[in-house]
């Protein structure tokens, strides 16, 4: 699997007592405030939701971020393609 750069190769999240968050394999954080943060990792993109969110270590050369506030949820979406797949299989189906 592509590692996109990070330090790390293990994807892991940890959630302590619902109010630290320990991500590892992060590529970049896409979004932030403290109602919601979505975070880019090796394993597609992961949205957090929740309330009073700071973050309190990001180290994109390691890959890891520390997020602290109160989970309320947490959602894996898939890593997003590249716009010539994409592309590529729209003209596939179009020329079915």
């Amino acid at each position: 699997m592509d590692n996109h750069g990070t330090g790390t190769s293990q994807h892991k999240v940890e959630i302590l007592q619902r109010e630290q968050v320990r991500i590892q394999g992060v590529i970049h954080v896409d979004s932030f405030d403290e109602r919601q943060v979505v975070v880019e990792t090796d394993m597609g993109f992961i949205s957090l939701s929740g309330e009073e969110f700071h973050i309190t270590s990001l180290d994109l050369e390691q890959g890891l971020m520390v997020l602290e506030g109160m989970l309320l949820g947490l959602e894996y979406s898939p890593p997003d393609r590249s716009r010539a797949q994409k592309e590529r299989g729209l003209l596939q189906r179009l020329f079915r």
